[in-house]
């Protein structure tokens, strides 16, 4: 089991990515595209949405009670979130980039 300091450690690194992101998009808006925050963005926004996930699953899938789909959900959660941020780097690298490609979908 983890103890309270793991749950003030996930909520802390949860505002954290939230907070991080702030920046992240008001730069866009007011710089355009750029390949640094297109490369931030690939990583804390999946980041930030892997720890609220998480949280779910700890509140809905408790592992005390079931054990293994707890564990077979947190593997799909880590699965998923890894295939997330290959999939913004390729993104980033070889196409428009999050940053251009949301600025193309607010001005249509």
């Amino acid at each position: 089991m983890q103890g309270y300091a793991y749950g003030a450690h996930h909520w802390n690194m949860e505002r954290a990515s939230a907070i991080t992101l702030i920046p992240l998009i008001t730069t866009q808006f007011v710089y355009g595209a750029h390949p640094i925050v297109d490369g931030l963005m690939g990583v804390v926004l999946p980041y930030h949405v892997y720890m609220g996930f998480d949280s779910c699953i700890t509140d809905y899938i408790p592992r005390r009670n079931y054990p293994r789909l707890h564990q077979v959900a947190n593997w799909t959660l880590m699965g998923t979130t890894g295939l997330v941020m290959w999939g913004f780097y390729e993104f980033n690298t070889n196409d428009i980039g999050i940053t251009e490609f949301l600025q193309r979908l607010f001005a249509a």
